[in-house]
């Protein structure tokens, strides 16, 4: 039982790394783009790249994951704020691209620059029917 157990982990665990997925945000010519793989999604400020801001998050197990809100402001800046996930920022220019933990009070309110992000897309794109969002999202399935 124990080698049937064990069997299934590894077979789990080897899965969840050949996963792949990726999403455009765009709103008035600002881009981020999700990357996720493995345990780890990544919002890029522009393009995927290691010279880019970038926040990510990192999660494991099947009850984990992350949410929380991509706020496109002026002056070519990104906020992701969220309550739910553990996240860093690397090559963070603040003026750019910045990450901010929430309370459940603060959540921002819908709007034409606000879209609701999840590690789940396809409840992400649930979530945010109807919103008054006017942010483009380009998913890769």
């Amino acid at each position: 039982m124990r080698l049937l157990f064990f069997i299934t982990a590894i077979m789990l665990l080897a899965s969840c790394c050949n996963t792949h997925v990726e999403v455009i945000y765009e709103y008035k010519g600002l881009v981020i783009k999700r990357v996720d793989e493995c345990g780890i999604s990544t919002f890029y400020y522009g393009d995927i790249s290691n010279n880019s801001p970038r926040v990510w998050v990192e999660y494991s197990g099947i009850n984990d994951g992350f949410s929380g809100y991509l706020v496109f402001g002026e002056r070519e800046k990104v906020m992701l704020l969220s309550g739910d996930g553990y996240f860093k920022s690397a090559n963070s220019n603040v003026r750019k691209l910045g990450y901010r933990r929430i309370a459940a009070h603060e959540r921002p309110t819908s709007g034409k620059g606000v879209y609701y992000v999840m590690l789940a897309t396809k409840a992400e794109r649930e979530r945010n029917m109807n919103t008054g969002s006017e942010v483009k999202v380009f998913y890769d399935d």
